[in-house]
């Protein structure tokens, strides 16, 4: 089984980006280059990546490790129908990236992005994106482990699920005071994926170049 871990930043009034419309990057800007090279180095100890695909549109994110010396992650992108812009640098740097789609993705749009450098498409479930199944197409292919960097609807649908194994928070020093920034979890999920209540329990609590950071598991984990 794929262990997942969510790592996340978050403002002190509990939102995943400055604004409604604003990229996360934002955020990182605000850390340290301590904290910055600990966050780079969690993601060089994974076997993949993942972030929706709403993320990428707005990010327009890299997901590769620059801070440390290490590894880069299969980065791998649930987009139900596949329209993710083409000029992505994720589609464009020839590193490995996996782009699952659902049954409703056109071929057209498949083959544009199969003409990306080192992309693969694989369609998993009819309307939308099967993240179990994903998960299991993932694990034959050797991933043990795999980090979540958001956003809030692909956070949703994994916790929504019970897919979620261990949670990472940065919490960065900022407010930002608008209510229609995205929040850690989004409001309103898709129909069969409300997260239910969970109970998590602390593991560890440090600080990196000023910056406070916790680590949760399930209550009842080992």
């Amino acid at each position: 089984m794929i262990e997942i871990t969510t790592l996340s930043e978050l403002t002190i009034d509990g939102k995943l980006a400055l604004h409604r419309a604003a990229s996360s990057k934002d955020l990182f800007d605000y850390s340290s280059d301590e904290l910055k090279a600990w966050f780079h180095g969690q993601r060089a100890s994974a076997d993949a990546i993942m972030v929706g695909a709403n993320t990428v549109r707005v990010d327009d994110p890299w997901l590769t490790v620059r801070h440390v010396a290490g590894r880069n992650p299969l980065r791998v992108i649930p987009s139900s129908d596949g329209r993710l812009p083409l000029t992505s640098a994720l589609l464009n740097d020839g590193l490995p990236t996996l782009i699952a789609v659902a049954g409703r993705a056109t071929a057209a749009t498949v083959a544009a992005l199969e003409a990306m450098p080192a992309v693969e498409v694989i369609r998993c479930g009819d309307h939308s994106v099967d993240l179990p199944a994903l998960m299991d197409r993932l694990e034959a292919r050797g991933v043990r482990s795999l980090v979540v960097e958001g956003g809030s609807t692909l956070l949703s649908s994994l916790f929504g699920q019970d897919m979620v194994a261990k949670i990472v928070i940065k919490h960065i020093p900022i407010i930002s005071g608008d209510p229609e920034a995205p929040t850690y979890l989004t409001p309103t999920p898709r129909p069969g994926f409300a997260p239910r209540l969970s109970r998590w329990r602390m593991t560890e609590w440090f600080v990196k170049g000023g910056i406070g950071v916790s680590v949760y598991v399930r209550e009842n984990a080992p």
